[in-house]
């Protein structure tokens, strides 16, 4: 059966509505902004690693599994930890450079929700870290921690793990650099043009 509505219901329907589109609609251009922003510093910070032949790479959680042995796990709890103090990744150390942006474009969608959500006010969830040392590697919360960073935020929510580990850490003082010493310039530009 067809039903007619009445034309100031859904006059009034449409006028609520109106405010809340325009409000998606400026925070995904705000989404936007940012994301070019912080690809074209990712981009820029990729071609200084290649012309100071010095990695911009993102730790990896299992280099450390490989060196250390791990004494301990223990669960902290949620904590509010610097996004400086975030330098590693559990297994995606190539989709986002050491400061958080991301170097790779088959981020560029989840990138753009996450910003979107943040920009019109949801509060998402904490990442989750674990911290060995005084260095944190993400496990879950990547694109929320390259949103943060892009947006001027100093710190973010977390659920944080403590490993305390045994053995040299792959990053210490006295463990071998890995420069890009052997790239050649064809290596280099290929570096520089696949992000």
């Amino acid at each position: 059966m067809f039903r007619v509505q009445n034309p100031l219901v859904s006059y009034a329907m449409a006028s609520a509505a109106q405010p809340v589109v325009e409000e998606k609609q400026r925070a995904l251009r705000v989404a936007l902004s940012l994301y070019n922003r912080a690809r074209t510093r990712a981009w820029l910070r990729r071609l200084w690693s290649v012309l100071t032949q010095r990695r911009q790479c993102l730790l990896d959680l299992s280099e450390v599994e490989k060196q250390c042995s791990i004494r301990h796990r223990h669960y902290r709890g949620i904590q509010t930890v610097c996004l400086d103090q975030i330098r590693g990744s559990d297994g995606r150390c190539r989709d986002f450079d050491r400061a958080f942006y991301p170097s790779q474009e088959h981020n560029r969608g989840r990138w753009l929700a996450i910003a979107t959500l943040q920009e019109s006010g949801t509060i998402l969830p904490p990442v989750q870290l674990v911290q060995v040392g005084e260095i944190y590697f993400v496990q879950d919360g990547h694109h929320r921690i390259s949103v943060a960073r892009a947006s001027g935020k100093a710190c973010i929510e977390a659920e944080v793990v403590v490993w305390q580990v045994t053995g040299p850490l792959p990053w210490a003082e006295g463990t071998p650099a890995q420069p890009w010493t052997s790239m050649g310039a064809r290596q280099a530009a290929e570096a520089v043009g696949s992000s």
